[in-house]
């Protein structure tokens, strides 16, 4: 069984896009989970159109509220998707598929795709496709399966940006599997980089892998957390 996990603070406008396109090919016996932290708009209304298994919190924190909904999870394999990303259609249906004869052991990522397909949208996807495949590391739109993720206890809630990244580094460690599903992709959503100027943005990211790359325990301290 699969477990789709969405974290999302104030994604209303996105969700109502992202979940039609998401639930029309999940599998029969998939499961959709909605975790909306702190949110003051219409994002559970939104949510409840499209699951029933929608819940609210206060923790401030996109580690938190994913770790939230793998508790709610019965999957053996999970999903976990930002609130504002599409994915090919066959993305769910192959997810699904790696807990069949895997045991707990698969985690990993798809390409991603520009939402733009401005030639600088499509060059930063491109150069994270190259680091998550070198690393064998993942962004927010990830799968783990669900022994793997609680062997590891699931995502540093002390981290407040690069939680994901952590998580695929002790999954690593703990003898998991990595997949690239290069079957099917990602579609990477640019509001980020269109808010805060593609150049700086990508900058930052880079700065921040070749910090990982360094030293971890500076990686992590420079995001607020602990090594």
């Amino acid at each position: 069984m699969l477990s789709v996990i969405l974290p999302a603070h104030n994604e209303a406008e996105v969700l109502a896009i992202s979940l039609p396109a998401l639930v029309a090919h999940l599998p029969e016996n998939a499961e959709l989970i909605v975790v909306c932290d702190r949110c003051s708009d219409a994002t559970a209304e939104i949510a409840r159109r499209y699951t029933e298994q929608v819940f609210s919190i206060t923790a401030g924190s996109a580690a938190a509220a994913r770790n939230y909904g793998a508790a709610q999870a019965k999957g053996e394999i999970f999903l976990f998707l930002d609130a504002d990303t599409v994915c090919s259609e066959n993305v769910p249906e192959l997810v699904g598929q790696l807990a069949l004869g895997t045991g707990n052991s698969v985690y990993g990522t798809a390409p991603l795709q520009s939402d733009s397909g401005h030639w600088l949208g499509r060059f930063i996807a491109a150069d994270i496709n190259r680091f998550n495949r070198r690393h064998q590391s993942m962004g927010g739109n990830c799968f783990v399966a669900a022994g793997l993720f609680r062997a590891v206890d699931g995502f540093n809630t002390q981290l407040l940006r690069g939680e994901d990244t952590d998580l695929g580094v002790r999954c690593q460690r703990q003898g998991g599997r990595y997949v690239w599903l290069k079957g099917g992709h990602f579609v990477h959503n640019e509001r980020k980089f269109r808010t805060h100027g593609y150049v700086r943005y990508y900058c930052s990211l880079v700065l921040g892998g070749l910090l990982w790359q360094l030293s971890e325990r500076l990686y992590a301290r420079s995001l607020g957390g602990q090594a």
